[in-house]
C-alpha cells in the first residue's frame, strides 16, 4: 500500500479506519491515489486531515454497490473534494441529508461552503434544515480558524465572481449560508 493511502486514513475519525481502507483499496484498483495539500479540522475528538482536492476516477456502480452504506458515505465525502465541481455537487447531494447520522460529514459540508460553485451553495442552502444545528455549532466552536477561513473565502468569491450579479453581499447565497451559521450563536 502506498503512503498516500495511509495519509487518507486521517481524513476520517480513527474508528472508521477499516471502512476507509476498504474504500481506498477499491479506489487504488482503478486509479492512482492523487490529491493536493490538505486542511485540518477537529471533530469527534479527532484531528482530520482532509485533502483540498482529489484527482481520482469515479468508481463504477458495481464497485459502489459492493460497499456498505457507511463506506459509500466515506467515498462520497472524498468525492466532495474532487477537482470537478459537478462531481462535488453530485456527492454532496448523496450525503448532506445523512450528516446527522454521520457527523463527520460536517467538515466536508462546511468546506464546500467556501467554494465558488454557486450550484453547490444552492444544494447546501436548500438542505440546511436537514443538518443538526447543534453539531454545526459545536464544529464551528472547535474550529474557529477554519470557519474564519471559510468565511473569508465566501467574501472573496463574492467580490471576485458575484459582486456584479449581487451588488449587496447579503444577497449572495454563500453569504446567506455564513449568516445562517453565525445565527446559531445568537
Amino acid at each position: 500500500m502506498s503512503d498516500r493511502k495511509y495519509e487518507l486514513l486521517n481524513a476520517f475519525p480513527t474508528n472508521l479506519e477499516d471502512d476507509v481502507m476498504v474504500v481506498l483499496r477499491q479506489i487504488k484498483q482503478t486509479t492512482t491515489l492523487d490529491f493536493s495539500y490538505c486542511f485540518e479540522v477537529n471533530i469527534c475528538e479527532n484531528l482530520l486531515i482532509i485533502p483540498e482536492r482529489i484527482y481520482y476516477n469515479e468508481l463504477s456502480s458495481t464497485q459502489l454497490n459492493s460497499f456498505t452504506v457507511q463506506q459509500q458515505v466515506i467515498l462520497a465525502c472524498l468525492f466532495t473534494r474532487h477537482h470537478n465541481g459537478f462531481v462535488r455537487e453530485e456527492n454532496l447531494r448523496k450525503i448532506i441529508h445523512l450528516s446527522n447520522h454521520y457527523i463527520w460529514i460536517i467538515p466536508y459540508l462546511i468546506r464546500l461552503t467556501g467554494e465558488y460553485v454557486i450550484e453547490i451553495l444552492q444544494v447546501i442552502k436548500s438542505n440546511l434544515d436537514k443538518v443538526n444545528k447543534v453539531k454545526i455549532k459545536e464544529f464551528i466552536v472547535d474550529n474557529p480558524k477554519f470557519f474564519n477561513t471559510i468565511e473569508s473565502r465566501v467574501l472573496s468569491y463574492w467580490d471576485c465572481y458575484y459582486r456584479n450579479l449581487y451588488p449587496n453581499k447579503e444577497d449572495y447565497i454563500g453569504y446567506e449560508i455564513i449568516q445562517y451559521f453565525r445565527s446559531l450563536f445568537k
